[in-house]
């Protein structure tokens, strides 16, 4: 998502250098700001001095290698290194999607879907235990129709939409996909847990809706997408959907936006107008907020969390908007930053930290393994 994220309530608008990084090749701590997707690593993160490089420049800077790169970053399992982010350069001619990147950064394929929105917004995106991979579009940016997305991508992922060559100039869609939600309202994070079940929540729903399996298995009737959505686009015949987690306003959660899952099982699920994350259990339970700001309106000293990662070691990152207002207005700011959250031997989380600060509308990240090789 850019700094146009839309209307969230009527009156609430919301929602480095480059060269070679020095350091280990543990895990990397990848966040999308300013329309370019930069990286830490995460050893260099309490230990310092910081280690970070930009890896995908915006389009703007770098017009032959740089991509316009918004949302989640995620890893393609026994990719080789590849990942998979929201991609927008050029929009809306080529329309928006995901873009599939080697781990040098070098894009080596785009997933297009069908949108019901112009300015369609691609943010969430996960694996499942199969290898397939689910993403969210955000829709509608506001209260109004719920129009985010729900989809299903099926293998192979390096691909472009169109004939062969005739990216970017093409307006096709990629042809391996299958819708299992339309009407979202607000589609943002997305997380899978053990059993298969997808996790998506809605900040204007005030929800964090579960689809459970099964899944269809390819995207037409053969493989249980025979249905069409609204704009003759292939959607699941059947979906197993239920509402996780409700508006919880005496804890002040219910803008959701970010998701990721906790090491004991349990579900962060971020609240962006009011700058809380609460911790879930498996039955949608709320059992601790993670994050609860000194204040009850923006902007936050502990910043306004969007998009949410874990690593390896447990550690909780979020993506700040910094949000702040402007009239009767609120909106990002000029601060941006990426927070961490660790915890202490009892599991008790520590105040936050500053990873980074003065960044461009940070709204996604992800904890990808990785030698340095940009």
């Amino acid at each position: 998502m850019r700094a146009s994220f839309g209307v969230l309530f009527p009156a609430l608008a919301i929602l480095a250098s480059s060269g070679p990084a020095a350091g280990g090749g543990g895990e990397w701590l990848y966040a999308s700001e300013g329309n370019r997707l930069r990286r830490f690593a995460i050893d260099s993160i309490e230990g310092g001095p910081l280690v970070e490089d930009v890896l995908v420049e915006r389009a703007s800077l770098d017009p032959e290698a740089g991509r316009d790169i918004n949302g989640m970053i995620c890893r393609v399992p026994n990719g080789g290194g590849r990942f998979v982010a929201g991609e927008d350069t050029g929009q809306p001619s080529p329309p928006p999607g995901w873009g599939v990147f080697a781990a040098d950064g070098s894009q080596v394929g785009k997933l297009t879907a069908t949108y019901r929105v112009e300015g369609a917004e691609p943010f969430g995106c996960a694996f499942d235990r199969d290898g397939r991979l689910f993403t969210t579009e955000v829709g509608n940016q506001g209260f109004g129709a719920a129009k985010g997305q729900l989809i299903l991508w099926f293998p192979p992922y390096d691909h472009f939409p169109g004939p062969p060559g005739a990216y970017p100039d093409t307006e096709a869609a990629s042809p391996n996909f299958c819708k299992i939600a339309t009407d979202i309202g607000t589609a943002g994070g997305i997380a899978i847990d053990a059993n298969g079940r997808v996790y998506v929540a809605s900040a204007s729903r005030l929800a964090v809706f579960r689809f459970s399996p099964p899944f269809p298995t390819s995207p037409d009737g053969a493989g249980g997408c025979g249905s069409k959505d609204p704009l003759g686009s292939p959607r699941a015949d059947r979906v197993q959907r239920e509402t996780f987690v409700r508006s919880q306003p005496l804890q002040g959660l219910f803008t959701y936006s970010g998701l990721a899952f906790a090491p004991n099982g349990n579900l962060y699920v971020a609240s962006v107008l009011t700058g809380r994350i609460g911790e879930f259990d498996r039955e949608g339970d709320l059992v601790r907020l993670v994050l609860e700001p000194p204040e009850w309106l923006p902007p936050f000293s502990t910043g306004a969390p969007q998009g949410l990662a874990v690593d390896a070691r447990g550690t909780l990152y979020y993506a700040d908007l910094d949000l702040v207002w402007n009239g009767l207005d609120v909106g990002p700011g000029s601060n941006g930053k990426v927070w961490r959250i660790a915890f202490d031997g009892d599991g008790k989380p520590q105040p936050p930290e500053i990873v980074r600060e003065h960044l461009a509308f940070p709204d996604g990240l992800g904890a990808l393994p990785g030698e340095s090789n940009h």
